[in-house]
């Protein structure tokens, strides 16, 4: 990907000018998206600045979101890049684009936006993903944790304990052990004694679930513990796990 001149910017603004006057739409779009993926991200403000002013209506923001079909470091340099020359309608329909990347792509688009100084957004993309459907978010968890990106996991998990309570216990049966662990964690340190009562009935026929969120209760301050295991007895729930989860140091209180 080499550097364009000033003069090849504005000739290939030109040409898709040209294309879409003719009725050549078609061919237009696909030279913006061409040119979105092999364009140096400095280049682009140029670009992009250039067929604002004077390409078909909506060709600057159709490049921007073309750019997010790249490497997710051409796409973060890219954003900063059209933030710092003014060009915030572009920035946010890229960002925007950006939400939609597949999970397998995402950590590493998290990893690129840390390299150009844009933590915030990445953390919004995880904000979003932890909306998605259970199984998503699993495949997510996973990949996350595989790249070395624990912290985020923890910030995933951390939203999605705050979704519904039947929702929450969906998520928890479809993750793996040690990120259903997390999820249980966060759920019973940030949620009422209610919501933890009606997050263990919806779990029950699951051994290991259930063990997992006595044991983080157990781990609570003294009188948020009582409350919840309050919570179970007044449910009917039991407070004591299966035995060969019993753990060997703590007492139920």
């Amino acid at each position: 990907m080499r550097a364009r001149t000033g003069a090849e910017l504005v000739a290939l603004t030109q040409r898709i000018t040209d294309l879409h006057r003719q009725g050549a739409v078609h061919e237009s779009a696909g030279l913006v998206s061409q040119a979105a993926l092999m364009t140096t991200p400095s280049d682009l403000v140029g670009l992009a600045a250039l067929l604002r002013a004077e390409g078909p209506t909506g060709s600057s923001t159709y490049l921007a979101r073309s750019v997010a079909l790249g490497s997710p470091a051409h796409a973060a340099a890219t954003l900063a890049e059209l933030r710092q020359g003014g060009l915030v309608d572009e920035a946010a329909d890229l960002f925007h684009a950006l939400w939609s990347v597949s999970t397998q792509t995402l950590p590493a688009l998290l990893a690129a936006l840390e390299r150009s100084g844009q933590s915030a957004d990445g953390q919004t993309l995880l904000w979003e993903r932890a909306s998605a459907p259970a199984r998503e978010l699993a495949e997510l968890s996973k990949e996350l944790r595989v790249t070395g990106r624990s912290e985020d996991v923890r910030h995933l998990l951390r939203q999605a304990a705050g979704r519904p309570i039947k929702e929450v216990a969906t998520i928890a049966a479809a993750l793996d052990e040690e990120s259903a662990v997390e999820l249980i964690g966060e759920l019973v340190r940030l949620r009422s004694a209610s919501d933890v009562g009606q997050f263990a009935a919806a779990i029950q026929e699951s051994v290991e679930l259930y063990g997992t969120l006595l044991f983080a209760a157990d781990g609570l301050e003294e009188s948020r513990a009582r409350s919840v295991f309050a919570a179970l007895r007044t449910a009917g729930l039991p407070t004591e796990p299966a035995p060969r989860s019993r753990p060997k140091s703590r007492q139920r209180r």
